[in-house]
């Protein structure tokens, strides 16, 4: 059995004027080093490509999902800061949501 969809339903879906939301999940402990780790250096081209509204007009919010033990205060304040200024210099929402563990840094 197929099944179609038709023209006028599919323009409606992928319309130039519905909204995206870039998703990013951050997974590991926090550290600076190399390796599996969530540092400003790992992140850093993740996080500027998930608000490059250059890229994509539609943008309308950035998702983070957290899986994280913790680990370094300095670390976590500079990610936090990145994250920050990347919002208001782009003007999108950001939303945080913690999956299994979001422990602090």
């Amino acid at each position: 059995m197929s099944s179609w969809i038709s023209v006028s339903a599919w323009r409606k879906w992928w319309s130039p004027t519905n909204k995206v939301v870039h998703h990013l999940r951050l997974k590991g402990a926090i550290a600076d080093a190399r390796g599996p780790n969530l540092s400003l250096r790992s992140l850093e081209k993740a996080l500027a490509a998930a608000f490059d509204k250059s890229k994509n007009q539609r943008l309308a919010a950035v998702a983070i999902s957290i899986n994280s033990p913790g680990g370094s205060p300095v670390q976590s304040s500079l990610i936090y800061g990145r994250i920050r200024a990347l919002a208001d210099e782009n003007e999108v929402p950001v939303f945080t949501f913690a999956e299994d563990v979001a422990a602090s840094g």
